[in-house]
């Protein structure tokens, strides 16, 4: 009897584990398209500036006063984005793509890639907890990051890649 228990209740335990997954996979592949048709969308209007960075900050997102011209922060209700521009890259840099893949994180949740015109792009889902992950807009030498809960991958994806593929830099 004692040991039934234990086989409804592993199975039980798979089925739990099974549905977080599948939830949290549906919101990444969702955040998938939405990114995607950022990226495939003519770069947004840049709005903003932070030194020789210019780029389009929704107007849902303030300017932290942290930022600098290597970091930008930006701050969306309890959440912070980090924008990073390597100006040492082109729009076709695959440098933070490959150093993610290199690292190959063990949470990994989804990483999908972008190329159009010379430009190539990619997003990606990491599992930092049980109900946090972190994502990522990547455009040439150009990325977004933020942690946050998981149900805001689909909506959050999207404008962090309408962000990275905005960004322009004054030439030196």
């Amino acid at each position: 009897m004692f040991r039934n228990g234990k086989v409804v209740l592993l199975l039980l335990l798979a089925v739990v584990l099974v549905g977080c997954t599948q939830k949290v996979e549906g919101l990444t592949d969702e955040g998938f398209v939405a990114a995607r048709e950022a990226f495939e969308a003519n770069a947004k209007k840049t709005n903003e500036a932070a030194g020789d960075i210019h780029f389009y900050k929704p107007t849902t997102m303030e300017v932290d006063k942290q930022s600098t011209s290597q970091t930008i922060v930006l701050t969306k209700r309890n959440d912070s984005f980090y924008l990073t521009v390597n100006p040492n890259e082109k729009k076709n840099s695959r440098v933070y793509y490959d150093l993610l893949m290199t690292d190959e994180p063990e949470n990994l949740v989804g990483a999908q890639t972008f190329a159009k015109d010379e430009v190539f792009g990619f997003v990606a889902v990491i599992q930092k907890s049980e109900k946090l992950v972190e994502l990522i807009a990547s455009v040439g030498g150009v990325k977004v990051e933020t942690v946050t809960d998981e149900k805001n991958i689909d909506s959050h994806l999207g404008k962090m890649m309408q962000i990275a593929r905005s960004v322009q830099q004054d030439e030196k």
